[in-house]
């Protein structure tokens, strides 16, 4: 059985969610405290799977209590359920919960917030990456990035649409706004999944909030995984959120969907990130083994971990509460044959731009080449268009 564990100093608020979940006390064993101190030692000796704690509290804060969680429990789901509005408050959560809930929540909706969270912890089989995804605050980002985005907010009159381009070219910096701006503190109708327009909904006060207190940014060490090159990556990465958002517009997607491909483009191997960052001794190996004996390295990682880049990422963006047809292109990115999806989605321009990238591009991220699944395009109705797509592409790495 899952075990949850509601923390909230408001008596009153702990009976009404009890009141509200009751109908699953059969499948959840649900706890209830008081306070974040006795919200620890309860956890020091049961462990949780998810911790749904306020915001506002005496003593110790959510923030506070959360950030405890991170340090002594990484591998137990954080999210925040407060009606706590300011802005500031909720800046101190982007580094320690995965996802923020607004007051009032509907049974329903927490329901489905809960029960898309213990999804997720049955998503990765591997309790080490488990452990070590959901100790992600953020990711590393390109130093030259994080230098041009600081002068830029520091300017007397920044520019908004600068602003939007660098946070786009950064696989960290996209993320973790993205999770921001999506969070339920916001209530959006729907989802962003532009850089720019979270970058402008954001404001230049919560974008200076952010770059001054650090939250955003995180270095990596190139001396611990000589063989991963960030700047590689986040090129390779470019790349392809070009193409798909190319091959989107070729077949006459909506807007929104154009968006979801360029971000998962820009995102699809953000679990080479987490391995790189958190694994980075072991991920040598692995893309040492890759490169001598001619394998893909998603298969490497199947062999050494359980898991696959794209599984761990799309772990890290379905915890971070990222919108679902993202989460799919991210973890199905080398087998799009294994969605469900008959129609063209975020996952066929992704699929097809990470080859044609790889194909096209001076520097890879992978040798070999991720091959093409044709087999999926036929069973779309979709294989007479590559030749279009790949003309499209080429044009784009010669521009």
């Amino acid at each position: 059985m899952k075990t949850l564990l509601f923390v909230d100093d408001e008596p009153r608020v702990l009976q009404g969610l009890q009141r509200q979940l009751r109908p699953m006390r059969m499948e959840w064993d649900m706890n209830f405290v008081e306070s974040g101190q006795r919200a620890l030692e309860f956890m020091a000796t049961h462990p949780v799977d998810i911790i749904v704690s306020d915001m506002m509290m005496p003593l110790m804060d959510g923030s506070q209590l959360l950030t405890e969680v991170l340090k002594r429990h990484p591998h137990t789901v954080r999210l925040v359920l407060s009606g706590h509005a300011e802005r500031e408050a909720v800046l101190r959560l982007v580094g320690p919960a995965h996802q923020y809930l607004s007051k009032p929540c509907d049974a329903d909706e927490l329901r489905r917030a809960i029960v898309r969270a213990f999804a997720l912890r049955d998503l990765l089989g591997n309790e080490r990456l488990k452990q070590l995804t959901a100790r992600i605050k953020h990711l590393p980002t390109l130093p030259a990035l994080q230098n041009r985005l600081t002068e830029e907010l520091h300017k007397d009159s920044p520019s908004m649409e600068c602003v939007g381009e660098i946070i786009s070219r950064d696989i960290g910096m996209t993320a973790k706004i993205l999770q921001l701006v999506n969070s339920a503190f916001f209530g959006l109708a729907q989802p962003i999944t532009n850089p720019t327009e979270a970058a402008v909904y954001l404001g230049l006060n919560t974008l200076r909030s952010l770059v001054l207190s650090m939250e955003i940014f995180s270095q990596f060490d190139q001396k611990l995984c000589p063989s991963f090159s960030l700047e590689v990556l986040a090129g390779h990465s470019w790349t392809t959120s070009m193409m798909s958002r190319s091959i989107a517009q070729l077949e006459q997607q909506e807007l929104k969907v154009i968006d979801q491909c360029f971000l998962a483009g820009l995102l699809h191997d953000v679990g080479q990130l987490v391995l790189a960052f958190g694994l980075h001794e072991e991920y040598a190996g692995v893309l040492t083994r890759a490169q001598n004996e001619g394998l893909p390295i998603w298969q490497v990682e199947q062999e050494c971990f359980g898991a696959t880049h794209a599984d761990v990422g799309a772990y890290l963006l379905a915890l971070w509460g990222l919108p679902n047809p993202i989460i799919e292109a991210v973890a199905l990115h080398h087998q799009p044959a294994h969605s469900t999806n008959l129609l063209f989605a975020p996952v066929t321009a992704v699929h097809v731009a990470d080859v044609l990238s790889h194909q096209l591009a001076v520097t890879c991220t992978e040798e070999p080449a991720p091959e093409l699944q044709t087999a999926y395009l036929k069973r779309l109705g979709l294989d007479h268009r590559f030749e279009l797509w790949q003309e499209s592409c080429t044009q784009l790495t010669n521009a």
